[in-house]
């Protein structure tokens, strides 16, 4: 992967930007949500004082209303400034100080684990629970784990099996219970790549719900 950073001229487009050049390069997983609600997972390759360049999986096109929601970071509002290949430039609404944005927003406490973007489905999975499988609605999906809606009791920790079309068969154990939503923790995290190509997929034209 190409780690060079675009200058701050390239994400602001336009010559008269040039004083806010300075990059910082982050390579942070962020939920991306449009306008119209469309969303999908992205990967910030850097950021500056007046925007970032994201990697993408789904296509962006340039003057489009974004809200970019990083894994660590608070939320940020902005407009697409430009689009090349898998790549676009992030202009903010409003300046950051991005030092200051990655050192308050970034630290965790020594028992405190990032929590992959999620994305909300309304889409149904397979569940296994022992050796039986059952149609659950599929609530949210990330590349750690998913949460789904059953009324069955799953106790803490049960070993389960989630089939979700697209993405195939996956091991997890149940994290946590809320009433009829359960959190649960993918046994080995999917790739990014996979997450974000199966959104798309979701959001594309003509495609059933």
């Amino acid at each position: 992967m190409d780690t060079g950073c675009v200058s701050e001229t390239a994400l602001r487009g336009g010559e008269d930007r040039r004083a806010d050049h300075r990059t910082t390069a982050l390579f942070q997983v962020a939920r991306l949500v449009t306008a119209d609600g469309a969303q999908q997972l992205c990967l910030i390759r850097n950021i500056g004082p007046g925007g970032m360049m994201v990697e993408l999986y789904a296509p962006l096109e340039p003057g489009m209303r974004v809200r970019i929601e990083p894994k660590l970071c608070d939320p940020l509002d902005g407009a697409v400034r430009w689009v090349q290949e898998q790549q676009a430039g992030i202009a903010f609404d409003d300046p950051i100080d991005v030092d200051a944005y990655l050192h308050v927003h970034t630290a965790l406490l020594p028992d405190q684990l990032p929590r992959c973007p999620r994305v909300s489905t309304r889409l149904r999975a397979r569940l296994r629970i022992g050796a039986v499988w059952h149609l659950v609605p599929l609530i949210d999906l990330s590349q750690g784990g998913a949460k789904v809606e059953t009324d069955l009791p799953i106790p803490l920790g049960h070993r389960v099996d989630i089939d979700i079309a697209g993405i195939g068969t996956l091991g997890a154990h149940v994290r946590w219970v809320r009433g009829e939503r359960v959190g649960l923790v993918f046994t080995c995290p999917l790739r990014l790549a996979v997450v974000a190509r199966w959104i798309a997929m979701q959001d594309s034209p003509g495609r059933a719900g």
